[in-house]
């Protein structure tokens, strides 16, 4: 790449002439979605009861109807968990104004009703029609206006990312980021040679560029000097890996190493990742199975009618540390699906009845693997069991698959809300990404956004 021959005389003085550092959607992380919406819901709310007939003293305020403080601390709540369902958290908030409006519009009604329906059967309480519309239109329209508001200023002002190093890395680079101008993010590229005599931060303050990523194990990436001399209060640099973790939340298998496995698996002593999550998926297990247990059963009887076999499949799979343990799940299978050998499941595969069809979209058929979880097989969150036959073969072929197993399989995870049906090796490479991610990332914050997002995937069955 030919740099300007008057650029590369910058010197460091001049770095005050550059504006302020940017940011990308990538920036503004789903928990800070999260606290936004809250704060836009109960100012909502907050705001419908000062403008009802009530905070003017025209009307009087029984004791059946909530008050100010209650309604808006749990709207606020519900607004936000709602919002976090249906996705509105996600880093990729690039979406069309009618789409976003409607969706925005459904996230306030849906939480209104279940707000309203919990104050009437529970507290016996009541929400004057007034506030409620009031509070609906006011959410709606904030929800929307904040979102058009931030994301087009970060839109707007695109933040320049520069993949610098060899030909082959630039160009694999730019493969894999693809979709990265969804995230508010240009892509451009400097090509080094060996023996390169560019001066990396002229070319950078010249072109804009907000954040360099290199990869360490290019050949001819940039020394640490010239790293060090491009670190600046307005220009970062960082690793292609690290990188892709923050915009796509995924980790590019094909780039980790040895050391990244390293010093994840020693991260995984911390008392959440050792105990805590055991204690809650075996309480959230029982409370499940329990509340479950008439829908199994009904389940249960349907498979009886629809055709021969047992009511409970069991299936083989490869657990934590590549410990073989017996898998149950409702039967949603022909008896004779496997007659040629084992093979991937499909989204539209003809081997499911059309009970099993409801089964897995509605994914009542994972309902057995709360006992996996109980006697310690599984988690609730977690990557998803592999079966033996599957990943031998995928461990010959994908580099680092056997690691999504440092923890245990769950019956959700990053990758089935992220990721479509694994029918082939390169589907199972993509959810690889996801999972190794979820390895390094496991947290509480991070289960729990996987259980509020397993919601939104019931409706297509997401596996």
């Amino acid at each position: 790449m030919e740099l300007d021959s008057a650029s590369v005389n910058i010197t460091r003085t001049d770095i005050g002439d550059r504006p302020a550092r940017k940011i990308s959607l990538a920036g503004i992380r789903p928990w800070t979605w999260f606290v936004i919406d809250y704060a836009i819901a109960y100012a909502s709310a907050t705001l419908a009861f000062m403008l009802t007939p009530y905070a003017l003293n025209l009307v009087s305020l029984d004791q059946e109807h909530v008050g100010q403080m209650g309604f808006s601390f749990g709207l606020a709540l519900v607004v936000a968990l709602v919002a976090h369902v249906a996705g509105l958290h996600e880093l990729n908030q690039r979406k069309q104004s009618l789409s976003l409006l409607a969706r925005c519009f459904m996230v306030s009604l849906i939480a209104l009703v279940i707000i309203n329906a919990e104050l009437l059967f529970v507290h016996y309480l009541k929400v004057g029609r007034l506030i409620t519309v009031m509070t609906m239109l006011g959410c709606t329209a904030g929800l929307f206006a904040l979102r058009a508001l931030i994301v087009g200023m970060v839109v707007r002002n695109t933040y320049v990312v520069a993949m610098v190093g060899s030909n082959a890395y630039t160009e694999r680079a730019i493969n894999y980021l693809q979709d990265s101008d969804s995230y508010g993010v240009k892509i451009i590229t400097l090509n080094l040679t060996e023996g390169h005599t560019e001066d990396l931060r002229a070319w950078a303050i010249a072109n804009g560029v907000d954040q360099v990523v290199i990869d360490p194990d290019d050949p001819i990436a940039p020394t640490e000097n010239e790293l060090l001399h491009l670190i600046d209060g307005r220009l970062t640099v960082s690793t292609y890996t690290s990188f892709v973790e923050n915009l796509f939340e995924r980790v590019p298998s094909k780039h980790i190493t040895a050391k990244w496995i390293i010093d994840t698996q020693a991260d995984h002593e911390s008392l959440y990742k050792s105990a805590v999550k055991r204690f809650l998926d075996v309480a959230v297990a029982i409370i499940a199975l329990a509340l479950l247990s008439p829908l199994v059963i009904i389940a249960a009887i349907l498979i009886k009618l629809d055709g021969p076999g047992p009511v409970v499949f069991r299936q083989t799979r490869v657990g934590q540390y590549g410990q073989l343990f017996t898998m149950l799940k409702l039967r949603s299978m022909r008896m004779d699906a496997e007659k040629d050998g084992a093979r991937w499941a499909t989204e539209k595969d003809n081997r499911i009845t059309k009970v099993g069809q409801f089964l897995r979209n509605s994914r009542l058929d994972e309902a057995p693997q709360l006992l996996n979880v109980i006697v310690g097989q599984m988690s609730l969150v977690g990557p998803r069991p592999e079966r033996p036959e599957f990943t031998k073969k995928l461990e010959e072929n994908i580099p680092f698959f056997v690691h999504r197993l440092m923890v245990k399989p769950g019956i959700t995870g990053w990758a089935q809300i992220n990721a479509a049906y694994a029918a082939n090796e390169a589907d199972s490479e993509t959810k690889l990404s996801y999972d190794l991610y979820y390895v390094k990332m496991l947290s509480f914050g991070m289960d729990l956004r996987i259980m509020l997002r397993t919601i939104s995937s019931f409706a297509d069955g997401a596996r």
